[in-house]
């Protein structure tokens, strides 16, 4: 949404939602994709289905630039030259410039990382939003079937923040009898795991290029500041602190993998992260650059130091799938991110 808010500061944009599917389709429903005049954002599913959706917006744009909304249904078979097999509806916003009050409020919950409700409606003329959280009133003219509707999920939100990530999302899709509208309301949660990297060496930062726009949020951790790329925090949080703080601070079922410039320091978070789990097993994952001999060496000073046997099996060393090959960097971190992504969450 960020992206939307972003063009929406400058020029009109149409906002393109798969909003329904029956059978087989190229994405999954909710998904999105911005058109304005020279920008595309995002994608519905890519193929002939998007191209006519670009072109269908692009319309929609030379026709004017007041707000508007329509669906339309779209065959998946051999009038778009597509072989899916299902059929879909796309929702068609055409949204004016800088009439942003609700997108703004959305992505200002986004970055707090507070769960919020998008309530469209979809049946009217004119498009109608509103960004729900935790602290806000009801709108006047929300009814109060959709307002109500909008709090379960929301409540859910809240109580898994801090403890568990929220793995699918939440679409739902009311008809009020009062005024016979019908509203699409959906869970604008940050979906993605917790990534905690340690270290900003070589390997560090192979992962970290290669991390960005797959489900995990990155916080990258080094205490030399200077070693991170200048282009860093443009798809993470990037942090100085100290290891063991942040290790500490962690949330709940996160993922860690450790990789610093010095042993002795990975050694010290690892025991701080298996620390965590002591009571708990609060965390997802813990991985560990290097190899066999250095998980002996790290199994057996961690016993000295009280970890238990239990707990020293979930460290992870050598991190990566066995069936990827090569110790250089670029191959090593998609090997880890393979692995991440093929581990349950």
């Amino acid at each position: 949404m960020i992206e939307l808010q972003g063009l929406l500061a400058q020029q009109p944009c149409v906002l393109v939602t798969l909003s329904q599917i029956m059978g087989s389709a190229p994405r999954e429903s909710g998904c999105r994709m911005i058109v304005s005049a020279n920008a595309i954002k995002g994608s519905i599913g890519g193929g002939n289905l998007e191209f006519t959706a670009i072109a269908k917006a692009r319309e929609l744009l030379q026709e004017g630039d007041t707000a508007l909304q329509l669906q339309l249904p779209f065959g998946l078979g051999p009038a778009l030259n597509q072989c899916c097999g299902g059929a879909v509806n796309l929702h068609f916003e055409r949204l004016p410039a800088r009439e942003t009050v609700w997108l703004n409020e959305l992505v200002t919950a986004q970055a707090a990382n507070i769960p919020a409700i998008l309530v469209a409606s979809v049946a009217a003329k004119l498009p109608m939003h509103y960004a729900i959280t935790a602290d806000s009133e009801q709108p006047a003219d929300l009814p109060d079937t959709v307002w109500q509707t909008a709090q379960e999920p929301l409540q859910q939100a809240l109580s898994a923040a801090g403890t568990a990530s929220l793995n699918a999302t939440v679409q739902q899709e009311v008809e009020d009898e009062d005024d016979g509208g019908h509203w699409w309301l959906e869970l604008m949660h940050d979906h993605r795991q917790e990534l905690l990297l340690f270290g900003a060496g070589h390997v560090g930062q192979e992962v970290a290029q290669r991390v960005r726009g797959l489900p995990f949020r990155l916080t990258w951790i080094d205490q030399r500041p200077d070693i991170f790329p200048v282009d860093a925090a443009d798809h993470c949080l990037q942090s100085a602190a100290d290891p063991l703080t942040v290790v500490a601070q962690a949330r709940t079922n996160s993922v860690f993998v450790v990789m610093t410039h010095s042993h002795q320091l990975d050694e010290e978070i690892c025991h701080a992260i298996l620390q965590r789990d002591d009571a708990d097993w609060d965390f997802a994952w813990l991985g560990l650059i290097g190899s066999d001999t250095k998980r002996k060496r790290f199994v057996h000073r961690l016993k000295q130091r009280g970890i238990n046997e239990l707990q020293l099996q979930r460290l992870v060393c050598p991190i990566g799938l066995a069936g990827i090959h090569g110790k250089q960097p670029a191959t090593i971190a998609l090997s880890l991110i393979a692995q991440l992504m093929m581990t349950p969450r």
